[in-house]
């Protein structure tokens, strides 16, 4: 496939080149630039989700939203960690691991899309970014200690505790800068949301 290329193109088509070199099988590979400077990549086969209100709680309204099972999301967070461990020294965060960015086959993710996010940092911050998108604090029709069970899955499925609260209070902090920044109104006005639902729930989480 090819595609134009994102704000940080030679940090994306390092990782990607990293990537294959140390095998990991769930990225595209960089195959070069073609004669209108768009990037060349492998295609991975599978689905993806395309209708990101169905999936993304601080946008959309629609009345059918994606759910994701437990399975699924241990095995979301398995994908993350493997993605991390590529990295032996200087993480590069994926920046932006979401379900609309994982390629899904009879239900279970089995690649990781879209590097246009790419940047230097901690692996705290996809984790953080990833439990957003899939728990969906002070959005999901649950109770707070059925998402606190969910958060716990994740995290064990990623084989590595973090402060919940601290990681996610730095994770809202990224979310308003970027809102603000691309101008995402409607995003901004919901985060009130999540940090309230932290504030009231963080000595569960």
């Amino acid at each position: 496939m090819r595609r134009p290329p994102g704000p940080n193109p030679q940090l994306a088509r390092d990782v990607l080149v990293h990537l294959e070199h140390v095998g990991f099988d769930a990225a595209p590979r960089w195959l070069g630039v073609d004669d209108d400077g768009r990037d060349i990549l492998s295609w991975l086969e599978g689905e993806t989700f395309t209708e990101r209100s169905r999936l993304h709680p601080f946008v959309g309204d629609p009345s059918l939203k994606v759910n994701f099972t437990d399975v699924q999301l241990a095995a979301v967070f398995r994908l993350l960690r493997r993605y991390d461990d590529a990295f032996e020294t200087h993480l590069v965060c994926h920046g932006d691991f979401g379900p609309w960015n994982i390629v899904w086959r009879d239900g279970l993710p089995v690649g990781l899309i879209d590097f246009d996010d790419v940047r230097h940092g901690d692996a705290s911050e996809d984790v953080a970014y990833a439990l957003r998108a899939f728990v969906s604090y002070g959005f999901a029709e649950a109770e707070p200690r059925e998402l606190v069970r969910r958060t716990r899955l994740a995290l064990d499925a990623y084989g590595r505790d973090f402060d919940v609260p601290a990681i996610l209070a730095e994770e809202y902090e990224r979310v308003e800068a970027r809102c603000r920044r691309n101008g995402w109104n409607r995003a901004l006005a919901r985060l009130p949301v999540e940090r309230a639902w932290l504030e009231d729930n963080r000595l569960l989480v």
